[in-house]
C-alpha cells in the first residue's frame, strides 16, 4: 500500500471518528433537553397514576368482576360449608392469575426497553400500576365481601380464611415470579398457583384436616400472608431493575 493510500485511509478513519464524537455529543444534548423540558412539566401523583392506568386493558377487571359474580352465584347455591370452601378455593387463584397478563406484558413481549425510553423509572412505572390495581380490586373485592356476608349469609371469618387467604398466598408467588429474572416465569408462576391451589383443596376438602387448624392459628396464616405479600412487592420494586437488566435511559 502506497503512502498516499495509507493517508486516505487515515484521512477516512479520522473523519469517521469524529463523526462518532458529533452522533454521541449530539445524543447527549438530545437527552439534557429532553429531560430539561420534561422537569419542567412534571406530572402529579394523580395524573402520573392516570396516566398508567390507561395503558391497562380494562377487560381483565371486567372479567375479575365476572369471576366473583360467578362466585356469589355459586354460594347461593351451595348446600354445605365443604361446598363453599371448594368454591372459595378454586375462585381465590383464578382472581389473582388475571393480573398477570397485564403486568407480564412488557416481559413477555420483550418490550422492556420500550419502558426504559420513560422519563419515568421502571420502578415508578410499576409502582402505578400496582397502585392502580390495588385500588380496583380493592373496590371489587369490598363490594364482594359486603354482598357475600349480607346476601348469602357467609360470616367474614370464614371468607377471610377461606377466599382471602389461598389468595394471598397466589399473589406472592406470582409477584415473586414477575421479579425474577428467568424468561419462563409467567408460565412457572401460573404452574405454582396451579400445586398451590390443589395443595389448598386437599387440606379444605378434609374435614380432619381442615377442623384440626384452630381459628386464631388461621388468622395468624392470614396476617402472615399479608405481611409477606407486602414485603415481596417491597422487595421485588428495590431489586427489578437488576433482575430485569433494564435501566431507565433518562435517571
Amino acid at each position: 500500500m502506497t503512502n498516499s493510500e495509507l493517508k486516505e485511509l487515515f484521512a477516512e478513519e479520522l473523519k469517521t471518528d469524529i463523526n462518532r464524537e458529533k452522533l454521541q455529543d449530539t445524543v447527549k444534548a438530545s437527552m439534557a433537553a429532553f429531560l430539561e423540558n420534561e422537569s419542567e412539566r412534571p406530572l402529579s401523583g394523580a395524573e402520573f397514576l392516570y396516566a398508567q392506568s390507561r395503558y391497562i386493558k380494562k377487560r381483565w377487571w371486567l372479567i375479575q368482576a365476572l369471576v366473583l359474580v360467578a362466585v356469589w352465584v355459586f354460594l347461593e347455591n351451595s348446600h354445605s360449608d365443604l361446598e363453599l370452601r371448594r368454591i372459595l378455593g378454586a375462585a381465590a387463584p383464578l382472581f389473582t392469575l388475571l393480573i398477570l397478563p397485564e403486568l407480564w406484558k412488557n416481559r413477555f413481549y420483550g418490550a422492556m426497553e420500550v419502558e426504559c425510553t420513560s422519563f419515568y423509572t421502571i420502578r415508578q412505572i410499576y409502582s402505578a400500576r400496582f397502585m392502580v390495581f390495588f385500588v380496583v380490586d380493592l373496590l371489587l373485592l369490598s363490594l364482594f365481601t359486603c354482598i357475600a356476608t349480607v346476601g348469602v349469609e357467609i360470616e367474614l371469618q370464614q371468607l377471610l380464611i377461606q377466599f382471602f387467604l389461598p389468595m394471598n398466598v397466589c399473589a406472592c408467588i406470582c409477584f415473586h415470579c414477575l421479579y425474577s429474572n428467568g424468561q419462563n416465569s409467567e408460565i412457572f408462576g401460573i404452574l405454582s398457583c396451579f400445586i398451590w391451589n390443589v395443595i389448598w383443596e386437599c387440606v379444605v376438602v378434609k374435614e380432619a384436616i381442615y377442623s384440626a387448624v384452630s381459628t386464631p392459628v388461621w388468622n395468624v396464616l392470614l396476617v402472615v400472608s399479608l405481611v409477606y405479600l407486602v414485603y415481596s412487592i417491597i422487595c421485588g420494586q428495590k431489586k427489578c431493575e437488576r433482575n430485569w437488566e433494564a435501566q431507565t435511559l433518562w435517571n
